[in-house]
């Protein structure tokens, strides 16, 4: 009976924040970035270009480089924070609900908005590019593809940022230098160094399914497997390591 009951805070606490996620204001973000996506891509889908490679390098750039971890970092980063500084947090920490089990209410919808999100950002710049082209079975194999670690990523940069969120007073700050300096700069850095990366991982995951543009040439990439498990295994650490911390902090 007290496992039903924590699954069905779970489900009520995910279903009220995916809510307020895929509803909120952060929805506005989303739409500009899409915008912004479709606007790059069908720009440059309408230059002399070679489709599949340049295409493939658009969404490689756009999304797995850029837009998926500042995604991520808008959601996740400020969602525990701000129910903090308003108080509002107030009826989830006196609930009696084990505070472990309501990080993962927190979590499971963040993952799913920011999934979401990267799905539908993807999907605009890959009409914008592709449909000013033939799309054949090879140009839909890219975007599911594609689909796929936008999705992974989601759940990897979701209990990175939400776990940011906990252990800092001000996590926006640590994750724009993550998004912007580490990711964006570090992580493309020649030698081990970008190892240090959820980008690299994700590419080198890419590499080993993606065979058109620059990707499935990665040169430094990791294998395959070896890239999944890290990733896999980084995101349970991190849920945990998050929910230890909001279990413990003083929330009220």
């Amino acid at each position: 009976m007290d496992m039903i009951r924590t699954m069905a805070g779970i489900a009520a606490l995910t279903l009220f924040s995916a809510k307020k996620l895929l509803l909120g204001k952060k929805t506005i973000i989303s739409i500009l970035v899409a915008l912004f996506v479709a606007a790059v891509m069908g720009y440059a889908g309408a230059q002399d270009v070679e489709p599949l490679e340049d295409g493939t390098n658009l969404l490689d750039t756009l999304i797995l480089f850029f837009f998926m971890p500042v995604t991520a970092m808008i959601f996740g980063s400020s969602l525990i924070r701000d129910e903090i500084d308003d108080r509002s947090i107030t009826h989830v920490a006196t609930a009696p609900l084990d505070r472990a089990f309501t990080y993962v209410g927190y979590y499971l919808p963040l993952s799913i908005a920011v999934a979401v999100s990267m799905v539908a950002v993807s999907t605009v710049g890959f009409l914008a590019f592709f449909g000013q082209h033939r799309m054949g079975s090879e140009e839909l194999e890219v975007y599911l593809e594609f689909l796929g670690l936008v999705v992974i990523g989601s759940f990897v940069y979701s209990s990175l940022f939400l776990a940011i969120s906990v252990l800092f007073k001000k996590p926006v700050f640590f994750g724009l230098f993550y998004a912007f300096i580490w990711e964006g700069f570090v992580g493309s850095l020649p030698g081990a160094i970008q190892k240090a990366s959820v980008k690299h991982y994700l590419r080198s995951i890419g590499s080993g399914w993606v065979e058109h543009g620059d990707i499935s040439g990665f040169d430094q990439a990791s294998s395959v497997w070896g890239s999944a498990v890290l990733l896999l295994v980084l995101m349970v650490f991190l849920l945990v390591f998050g929910a230890f911390l909001f279990r413990e902090k003083e929330l009220v």
